[in-house]
């Protein structure tokens, strides 16, 4: 209507330089538009106005509504399991308000656990914490029963609720997350099943999903992914290509394993008279550095070819030295420490532990070495873990506490409480926020000692002293689990 773009202009000149007028309309619209403007007890702005009111509604009533056939909504399938108790609903409340995702997802374990599912009140909170914590997906898919999936249909970021009761289910039909989860699952009772099923998908996953359930591999990989893993260094991602080189690596037998012990046993050689000399061979295979090893040493003290050496060991398998010396792995250790040419080398042969994941010969290694190695705590009985650490905790504070973190099981008090009372030292480091990712790990028998422990700058105490009490609602918000799911 070329009113209607009058009336535009009139409001971007303003009524000053361009004055409301009935010029243009028709029938009814001149008739109200004349009561407007011959109304004297009203500005021109209000006037104004008045008639753009009566014409924008003209034009909407002529204006078709839009009409549709909308289907009934699916109606939700009658649960099959039993809603948790209410005592774990009241216990649920605390826990959110910590905001803490490791203390939900403790909850949601103990939950599934036990076969309950979530009431209908619960399920939008804990669908949206699941749609921003990737990490609690799995679990509250199986937490949310069938109505968690049927309110997914109106819902995008909760499309990941499908209701799964197998694994083949889970694989076949689940969201990326639970399909993760069910290819650990198999994993972990049926490696070579669980690598069919990722070989017979492959071909119709995206990059993104192949470099996330290609990763599974890595916990621990298997002698049977080898040739198939052999396989995929074509392949187009570089992410994927990436992890594949970094899978092979853990393989003793793969072929970059294979190449670099290649040049290792010729470049370490025992004597006949007990002796062992160490030179790195003349190096022609370039594959060696195109797998990640460096050409030049990033220190003047170290030279290229010690540099280059050091890595090798690092990424060969420890066992290989027991046939190549002829002895065993306490031998082949005490070897590594007491020979002069083999000394620069034990924090590699220590890095070979851990990557391997050799944990035999991380527990031998304690037993021979009088230095702490910090890397080689990860492989160690939780027990021995936790004893070294809290005996080395004032030379090593910051590696021990990311380790202790690292770690799923429950600290010691005694551990429990060193940590704390670094914490209390550095409290804008390990604030709320550190113990909301660790409560799993702080005992509840904690709190009795929890105000004995104060940090040593007095200027500390009023910002440690509000880490101290959300740490006490953590800690209360644990204690009551798991029995509150107890019917």
């Amino acid at each position: 209507m070329e009113r209607w773009n009058q009336i535009i202009n009139t409001a971007l000149l303003g009524t000053a330089k361009k004055q409301a007028d009935a010029q243009g309309l028709q029938g009814p619209l001149q008739a109200a538009a004349a009561t407007i403007l011959g109304n004297a007890g009203t500005d021109r702005e209000e006037q104004f106005l008045q008639l753009a009111a009566v014409v924008y509604n003209y034009r909407q009533s002529g204006i078709q509504p839009v009409t549709t056939t909308v289907p009934p909504l699916p109606v939700c399938p009658a649960e099959t399991k039993a809603y948790c108790p209410p005592a774990a609903i009241r216990a649920l409340q605390p826990v959110l308000e910590t905001d803490s995702i490791q203390l939900l997802q403790l909850w949601l374990e103990h939950c599934t656990q036990r076969h309950f599912i979530l009431p209908p009140a619960q399920l939008p909170v804990m669908l949206d914490k699941a749609w921003r914590n990737k990490s609690l997906r799995a679990l509250t898919a199986a937490a949310g029963g069938y109505r968690a999936e049927w309110l997914g249909q109106f819902n995008p970021d909760w499309n990941f609720s499908r209701v799964a009761e197998t694994l083949e289910e889970r694989w076949e039909n689940g969201a990326t997350a639970q399909r993760v989860e069910a290819l650990q699952e198999l994993r972990a009772t049926d490696p070579v099943m669980a690598l069919t099923w990722l070989q017979q998908s492959w071909a119709k996953e995206s990059a993104t999903v192949k470099a996330e359930l290609l990763a599974v591999l890595e916990q621990p990989p298997q002698e049977s992914d080898l040739e198939w893993l052999e396989s995929l260094l074509t392949e187009k991602s570089k992410t994927v290509k990436e992890i594949v080189v970094r899978l092979l690596k853990k393989l003793p037998g793969s072929s970059i394993h294979e190449l670099y012990w290649q040049v290792l046993a010729g470049a370490v050689q025992p004597q006949w008279d007990g002796h062992i000399v160490v030179a790195l061979p003349e190096l022609t295979d370039e594959r060696i550095f195109q797998s990640g090893i460096e050409k030049l040493s990033n220190s003047k003290s170290v030279a290229d070819e010690t540099h280059i050496l050091y890595q090798l060991i690092s990424a060969v398998h420890p066992a290989r030295w027991e046939t190549h010396f002829g002895r065993t792995p306490a031998e082949v250790i005490r070897l590594f420490l007491q020979y002069e040419t083999l000394q620069p080398f034990v924090p590699a042969l220590v890095q070979a532990i851990t990557w391997f994941e050799a944990k035999e010969w991380a527990t031998t290694f304690m037993e021979h070495s009088e230095t702490f190695y910090i890397d080689i705590l990860p492989m160690l009985p939780t027990t021995q873990q936790q004893q070294l650490s809290e005996h080395h905790f004032v030379e090593h504070p910051e590696a021990i506490i990311k380790y202790a973190g690292q770690n799923p099981a429950e600290w010691s008090v005694a551990l429990c409480t060193r940590i704390l009372r670094y914490a209390a030292s550095q409290p804008y480091t390990y604030n709320q926020l550190y113990m909301n990712n660790v409560i799993r790990q702080i005992p509840v028998a904690i709190a009795a000692t929890l105000d004995n422990i104060v940090p040593t700058e007095s200027y500390h105490v009023g910002y440690w002293n509000n880490i101290k009490v959300h740490l006490g609602k953590l800690i209360q918000a644990k204690s009551l689990l798991p029995g509150c799911f107890n019917q």
